[in-house]
């Protein structure tokens, strides 16, 4: 790991345990951690700890406090948002569970170490109707609905994803199926609709949605930090053979290992090797939500040889896998045999909105030592998803 990777941790470590961190490293710039912690969407957890950083400058700390505060206020709002609304759908008889971020947060020290850009909440099929009446009554408007979620939008900066399935059927058809419903879940107590999971099963469900945003576009270092806090506070209560045996059946176990190991080696600051060197390094750049292009990676993962040609990542940018083209015409959800069609639309818009140049100008410009190293990361991870129709074109 590097200087920065490793004062990264010491940050993150201080906030979770209420130290104070070590002073800046000479050659660690604070306007570096800055960008990372808006990147990562780990604002206060990183910026909270270097404000009371010894070394940084009384300047520099009144630019870093309108951020953290900027956060902690949305953080705030976004915990009575998510009260209200669970105490309305419970008046309102929808069945509904929180997903993600919003039962993540407080598992970690206090809820505003773990920050999310939006309230994820499944609702049951037969009450999304219910569901969305309960939303609008609450000011509400959506926004736009895609594949299997409808997102919703109030002022100044509240999002709803209303979920109709856990997972992603074009990602995936054995974790669709397997997250399916709520038959997995519990009734929480206190209530009759809101439904939670126990805590082997929302750790299956934090890896998988973890190794979907991997498989798909990468995923940031936040979700180390979850790992981390999760093991660390429920690992004597988790029945860790039940939960390796569903990660197997998900098809996520050695994903799941290596990211537990690169998280503890990480943030216990041990060496590491040089795969795990470069799987942070490329977490760390995907930032929170992944990068588009790195849907490219798992498709050449599978590829055998030693080594890859630049024509393959051109095929791949011209044909784009089906999971990959779901995210932009999410008709193909429901009708996957018109893959082709979308091809031939997305290279029509492609021309006349000359969209597509950064993905053009990576393929072209890329270090290919580089792309060997995403393809041995993405091949030890060894997601071999297969979404309704498969992954590829090779089975439309």
């Amino acid at each position: 790991m590097r200087q920065l990777d490793r004062y990264l941790a010491k940050l993150v470590k201080s906030q979770l345990y209420g130290e104070k961190a070590d002073e800046l490293p000479d050659g660690i710039t604070v306007q570096e951690i800055v960008d990372i912690a808006k990147k990562s969407q780990m604002q206060c957890i990183l910026l909270s700890a270097l404000i009371n950083v010894d070394n940084v400058s009384d300047e520099m700390k009144a630019a870093i406090k309108p951020i953290i505060l900027r956060s902690m206020t949305k953080i705030s709002v976004q915990i009575q948002e998510m009260r209200m609304l669970e105490s309305k759908f419970e008046e309102a008889g929808v069945m509904n569970q929180p997903m993600k971020g919003a039962v993540l947060r407080f598992v970690y020290p206090s809820p505003e170490l773990r920050e999310m850009s939006d309230l994820d909440i499944l609702i049951s099929k037969d009450d999304m109707d219910k569901a969305v009446k309960v939303l609008e009554d609450c000011g509400y408007t959506l926004k736009e609905s895609i594949k299997h979620h409808h997102i919703y939008m109030k002022r100044p900066f509240l999002i709803v994803e209303a979920h109709r399935a856990m997972y992603d059927k074009t990602v995936d058809k054995k974790q669709e199926g397997y997250f399916g419903g709520f038959v997995r879940t519990m009734v929480k107590e206190g209530c009759k609709y809101t439904h939670v999971f126990g805590l082997d099963d929302f750790y299956v469900y934090m890896i998988a949605h973890m190794a979907k945003h991997f498989y798909q576009t990468g995923c940031g270092i936040r979700h180390l930090v979850d790992i981390y806090v999760y093991l660390n506070k429920y690992g004597k209560e988790i029945n860790r053979p039940y939960i390796d045996n569903e990660l197997k059946k998900c098809g996520i176990y050695k994903f799941a290992k290596h990211m537990e190991t690169l998280a503890y080696l990480w943030l216990d600051d041990t060496e590491a090797d040089s795969l795990y060197s470069d799987m942070f390094l490329y977490m760390l750049d995907s930032g929170i939500y992944g990068k588009d292009e790195n849907g490219i990676w798992n498709k050449l993962a599978e590829d055998e040889g030693e080594t890859i040609k630049r024509g393959q990542l051109r095929r791949w940018y011209f044909f784009p896998p089906l999971y990959y083209m779901s995210e932009y015409y999410p008709y193909l959800a429901n009708k996957p045999w018109l893959l082709p069609w979308a091809w031939l639309v997305r290279g029509v818009e492609g021309i006349v909105k000359q969209k597509g140049k950064y993905k053009r100008r990576m393929i072209e410009q890329i270090d290919m030592e580089n792309v060997m190293k995403l393809k041995k990361i993405y091949k030890a991870v060894d997601l071999k998803f297969g979404g309704e129709f498969g992954n590829g074109s090779e089975r439309i």
